[in-house]
């Protein structure tokens, strides 16, 4: 039985034998949604939610206020001195649980005779499952049993059977007293994805969308919230032919499902199948093997563009965390956008494939310096993938790779960020092939030299103009010593400190207190270098280069200053 096919049992209902029914069904299937438009259009009807109710006396309360508002506000004071002079407690049995209740039945019966009424009163019961553990579900069945002996009430009881938990048992064995008929909702309707999704969005994911069993709409519903997120976050102007819409709504929704259908569980994997051990092993290892295994077993490869798996990474985690990097994800668009070559995808053709492979070759062949490192390393990533697939050699080696990008790898370097900021994260690039993580970890290997290369420089040009006041590059420099092991970057620093002085601002005569910040931070940082670099008595060095000055003999004042700096501090 389909969801909105409550309607119509309910309608039925009105004019039936029957008094007290249950409506069972999944979560998230769109029982609520049914039965409270059959109560908009059925006005002799109250609707009750029993998520959360502690006592029977709060639910009752409920229905008499119900029953009480019902009542046209012209006619509201007439009666309400009659309704309150009924209002008084009796005591109801069922199966030998007493439970005390207003005496609804005759504000029932008083309110209809006076106003002339004659139908079907029906009271609603949902989320039976969500009540608090304090209540009783035995009250809750004494009270439906109650009710429906009233002359013109019948009740609804709507719930999620198979939730019930500790209550299970005793709800089987209470269920045949206490109703009459039972109506399982075993799927959603056919129009509610499309209500909820609109059709341009169910347009797109339908196909993928109906390949699975589940019937939890509110997937679908989390599904629509997270895509107006996404798009309102990163802006309509993003979309081309290229970068997609629909590849955002094939993404999120995967993500979506992924995450409250499955659990995270990757349940599509087949444990039997030969060889199985070892391709499951691809897709759990870490989070790219994620991104494959939505993209090819939930998606089933229906990406427009296989290049926004890049982006993929990053609509997950936003999902799952609610972390996301505007800059880096528009980056990565901006990246698939500028890509000269139609969108390629599953579906492409072979010679396509090749066609994309070459023309990447020749970008890299070409480039002048001004590329950004996003484009080329987004580039280089999808053309490694396709070799991996068509068996076939990029014909560049990575050795060549990184000798090209060289006039490239500058512009990427944010001095005002660590070493380790600025290196090419390969999970933003959702890195598949193993020869171009080879790459990407050449290349990060000279960005790291080219960073301090241009940190030493910075920290250089800073000390022979005296802008002491300009002193964070040095203190980067300063906060990477115990981080930095490569021997090549070590040689750089130490080098470069040798040929200029140590960067060591003689503070003679007058001083500004960031000429004696920047004396201090040298002195720390050649004392962390002779510690965690292992160069002996290389503080020492300092001070006898100071104190070998002439103008440290003759300056009593710099004297002072210098034994305030290496004795006391």
């Amino acid at each position: 039985m389909k969801a909105n096919e409550i309607i119509t049992v309910l309608n039925h209902f009105n004019h039936s034998s029957y008094q007290r029914v249950l409506i069972d069904g999944a979560w998230g299937i769109g029982k609520t949604k049914y039965v409270l438009d059959f109560k908009d259009a059925y006005s002799d009807a109250c609707y009750v939610s029993l998520f959360g109710k502690k006592d029977i006396d709060s639910i009752i309360q409920e229905i008499y206020f119900q029953i009480v508002d019902s009542v046209p506000n012209g006619k509201f004071k007439k009666y309400s001195r009659k309704v309150r002079e009924i209002f008084n407690n009796v005591n109801i049995e069922f199966h030998g649980l007493t439970i005390s209740v207003p005496l609804i039945e005759k504000l029932h019966s008083t309110l209809y005779k006076e106003l002339g009424k004659k139908g079907t009163y029906i009271i609603i019961f949902d989320d039976l499952e969500r009540k608090h553990h304090d209540l009783d579900i035995k009250e809750i069945l004494g009270l439906i049993d109650s009710l429906a002996k009233i002359e013109n009430i019948k009740t609804v009881l709507i719930a999620t059977t198979d939730q019930l938990e500790e209550d299970e048992e005793t709800f089987k064995n209470y269920k045949e007293k206490a109703i009459d008929r039972t109506y399982t909702i075993e799927e959603y309707a056919d129009e509610a994805p499309v209500e909820i999704l609109g059709e341009e969005i169910w347009k797109v994911i339908g196909i993928t969308a109906e390949e699975f069993e589940f019937n939890n709409l509110r997937t679908f519903e989390k599904t629509s919230l997270f895509i107006k997120e996404v798009i309102e976050i990163l802006g309509e102007e993003i979309f081309t032919d290229k970068f997609t819409k629909d590849d955002v709504y094939r993404m999120c929704f995967a993500t979506v499902f992924f995450k409250i259908e499955h659990k995270g569980d990757m349940k599509l994997l087949d444990t039997k199948e030969e060889n199985s051990v070892i391709r499951n092993a691809f897709y759990t290892t870490d989070d790219n093997g994620v991104i494959e295994y939505l993209y090819n077993y939930i998606l089933k490869n229906s990406l427009d563009n296989v290049m926004c798996k890049s982006v993929f990474h990053h609509i997950r985690k936003w999902f799952e965390t609610g972390s996301y990097s505007k800059e880096i994800i528009i980056n990565l668009i901006e990246s698939i956008n500028s890509y000269k070559e139609k969108p390629k995808s599953f579906y492409s053709s072979e010679q396509e494939i090749l066609e994309i492979i070459e023309n990447t070759r020749e970008y890299i062949t070409n480039l002048d310096g001004t590329e950004p490192m996003d484009d080329i390393i987004s580039k280089l990533n999808t053309a490694f993938a396709w070799c991996e697939v068509l068996s076939v050699n990029f014909g560049i080696s990575s050795e060549e790779i990184v000798k090209l990008v060289g006039e490239n790898i500058p512009n990427k370097i944010d001095l005002t960020k660590s070493s380790y900021q600025n290196k090419i994260d390969l999970w933003d690039f959702h890195v598949e092939s193993e020869e171009a993580r080879k790459v990407v970890n050449s290349i990060n290997e000279a960005l790291k030299i080219e960073y301090y290369n241009l940190l030493v420089k910075q920290i250089r040009e800073c000390f022979i103009q005296q802008s002491y006041n300009e002193y964070l590059n040095l203190r980067q420099l300063q906060d990477s010593i115990i981080s930095t092991a490569d021997i090549p970057i070590r040689d750089i620093v130490v080098k470069s400190i040798s040929d200029n002085q140590f960067f060591f601002p003689i503070p003679s005569g007058r001083i500004t207190e960031e000429h004696w910040y920047w004396c201090r931070i040298i002195n720390r940082l050649i004392k962390d270098i002779e510690e965690h670099w292992g160069i002996e008595n290389y503080h020492e060095d300092l001070k006898s280069y100071i104190y070998g000055l002439e103008i440290t003999k003759q300056d009593k004042i710099l004297q002072h200053r210098l034994r305030h700096l290496f004795e006391k501090n």
